[in-house]
């Protein structure tokens, strides 16, 4: 990710390249989008179905397939970094040539780093399937696999990095995103593939992958994505640097990777670990909030003059939806909130929104403008179609997913001020039967949202109904970066050096810091009497099957110190995880939490679970959980052991 010249030094080439014209996307490009729409449409299709399985318990009754602790795991890596991921390498290396008007430099490795993605996501979906799962979540895929995607990933930043060097003091702020989101994916992948890390550690490193994973890739990638296509929509020039772009480039590196402890509010962990999760989420709002205004200010005037108005749909939409994140995880975050709606599905609309919405919108963007949709009437009208069931189907599921999670919420708050029920057991039945009508909803969003993805397929690729009269069409402006002094910008040693501190800064603050604190390291009498598994155990076995068929995606394991929690058992603390690798505390609880299920009357004999895990409609019709009657009996009675020894 380096390079031999001085920092302050613009070199030019020897040979002046070749122009770069818009008339298309190389073969190289091209095969990343393609192999990127395979695993969007897997990705949506096992979500519908999983969405399915919520929504008509035992739809799938048995098949180990369509178990929704598995199908939600690979959903997600086929997702994340089959679809997203490869499709924003791809939007890189057509963007960068573009902008440095020069080829592509090594695409002999740009191949290699694309073979290697894409078996790392396809291999680690079926890990997963086999029952290799790594159990953290968006980390669910094996080491072997993470290996393979970070040489991808080292790759990819190379190749990016040598494109630009030759231009390297007159970057604009589209290169600025593109080049330094490589560099943050590779910094972010070795802090998610180190092994190892134990106990409630391993939580909070796997909450700061999660927040850098998002914000410094899939953000980040995804802005310089709608910085490249908003002027080459209205045949503007490329957007310069201003006070405005550098504020908001620096901002998002510096506070999105610092949001992780969201996630572990009123957590085992650190209080102060918490405030400043707490406060960077805040603090989202001003990078965002400055982004999307650079956004808007660049088109002022220029909205009318657009003629591909597939292309600016996508990208206002992406936008207005990065706008709505930080608000939303504003919600997931301040403590009165968060004692309502963590656990519940409010964290996974969340998600959705990122992922499913903001920046998925700006690779369909990206295609369409790039593929030339618009050349075709008929095309331009399936893509029409795919947008207006895109935007349907996900704001279907992100209502009834948000609705739901603050009613399920209040639920559990107002079991625990009445004294009525309690969220375990068959007193679980008052959740479920209030979340069932959400659920169905959600489903229907769903399944709406993965057919639309057909119509991606056919709009975006299809050479369907190509006669006809041609749509209008844009020139490209020459591409030239002038940057005099005295202009606010962000040079190649600040780029450089200033992405990868402030990522070391982040990274100490927010994953290595907390991970020295005593009390994570100190074992609870809890711990070293309920929480050892011995190799070759019942338990140790029964622990692997949990982990194995990704309980954790519907289960808790940790009792908070609010008000929703009462009722449960003793408040979980760091030193009750001490012996655990790694630590199942999940993020959602569409089940009961297990974090004390071993000293529950009712719900904590043997026979019951063994019976209950076969097929637990048949005590409980109104439960959520698959059937695990695919499982044998020897993992049927290690399960059963495990959950008895939870006390």
């Amino acid at each position: 990710m380096t390079t031999d010249l001085a920092d302050n030094d613009v070199q030019e080439p020897a040979v002046p390249p070749s122009p770069v014209t818009d008339h298309g996307p190389s073969g190289l490009v091209r095969a990343h989008l393609v192999i990127a729409s395979v695993f969007l449409v897997v990705a949506t299709l096992l979500l519908a179905a999983a969405s399915i399985e919520l929504a008509v318990p035992g739809a799938y009754s048995g098949i180990v397939l369509f178990s929704y602790g598995r199908l939600v795991p690979i959903a997600t890596a086929a997702l994340l970094y089959g679809w997203l991921t490869i499709g924003l390498i791809g939007a890189i290396y057509y963007i960068l040539p573009r902008l440095t008007s020069g080829p592509l430099r090594h695409e002999g490795a740009a191949l290699v780093a694309l073979i290697l993605v894409t078996v790392g996501v396809a291999t680690g979906m079926a890990s997963i399937y086999l029952g290799a799962s790594e159990g953290r979540a968006y980390q669910e895929m094996p080491l072997w696999s993470d290996v393979l995607l970070l040489a991808g990933f080292v790759l990819v930043a190379w190749v990016a990095t040598a494109t630009v060097a030759h231009r390297r003091d007159r970057l604009g702020p589209a290169e600025w995103y593109l080049v330094a989101a490589t560099w943050w994916l590779v910094l972010i992948s070795v802090v998610g593939t180190l092994p190892g890390v134990g106990g409630y550690a391993g939580e909070i490193q796997s909450s700061f992958y999660r927040a850098g994973l998002t914000g410094l890739w899939f953000a980040a990638a995804g802005v310089g994505v709608v910085y490249y296509l908003i002027p080459r929509l209205a045949g503007a020039d490329p957007i310069q640097p201003s006070a405005v772009s550098v504020l908001g480039f620096w901002s998002l590196a510096f506070v999105w990777a610092a949001t992780g402890p969201r996630d572990l509010i009123y957590g085992a962990g650190p209080d102060w670990l918490e405030t400043l999760g707490v406060a960077a989420s805040i603090a989202l709002v001003v990078p965002v909030a400055v982004i999307v205004t650079d956004f808007v200010l660049e088109m002022r005037g220029r909205w009318l003059q657009i003629p591909d108005r597939v292309t600016l749909r996508f990208l206002v939409a992406g936008g207005a939806m990065l706008a709505i994140v930080p608000l939303a995880d504003i919600v997931a975050t301040t403590r009165t909130s968060s004692a309502i709606v963590q656990f519940t599905g409010w964290v996974a609309a969340n998600d959705a929104l990122m992922f499913l919405g903001a920046v998925s919108m700006w690779l369909f963007a990206f295609a369409y403008h790039v593929l030339g949709t618009g050349a075709s009437p008929a095309r331009e009208q399936v893509a029409t179609w795919h947008y207006r069931y895109t935007m349907v189907g996900l704001g279907l599921v992100l209502v009834s997913v948000w609705l739901g999670a603050a009613l399920a919420g209040f639920t559990w708050a107002s079991g625990a001020n009445s004294g009525l029920f309690v969220d375990t057991g068959a007193g679980f039945f008052n959740t479920a039967a209030r979340l069932k009508p959400y659920l169905g909803v959600a489903a229907i969003g769903m399944a709406v949202y993965a057919l639309a993805q057909g119509l991606f397929v056919v709009g975006a690729f299809s050479p369907v109904a190509r006669s006809g009269p041609e749509l209008p069409a844009v020139d490209a402006e020459p591409i030239d970066l002038e940057i005099e002094g005295g202009v606010a910008t962000v040079r190649w040693g600040q780029l450089r050096w200033g992405a990868v501190s402030l990522f070391l800064i982040v990274g100490t603050m927010m994953w290595f810091l907390p991970s020295l604190d005593p009390a994570i390291a100190s074992s609870t009498i809890l711990a070293d009497e309920s929480r050892i598994y011995p190799a070759g155990s019942a338990e140790a076995r029964g622990r692997a099957v949990y982990l194995r068929e990704g309980c954790a995606v519907c289960h808790t394991q940790e009792v908070r110190a609010v008000v929703p929690d009462v009722g449960l058992g003793p408040v979980s603390v760091a030193g009750d995880y001490v012996h655990e690798d790694p630590i199942q505390r999940g993020y959602r609880r569409l089940g009961p939490d297990l974090m004390h299920l071993g000293s529950r009357e009712g719900s904590n004999s043997y026979e019951f679970l063994f019976a209950h895990l076969a097929d637990p409609r048949v005590e409980r019709p109104w439960s959520f959980m698959p059937a695990y009657s695919y499982l044998s009996d020897a993992d049927l009675d290690a399960l059963a052991v495990y959950l008895t020894s939870l006390k």
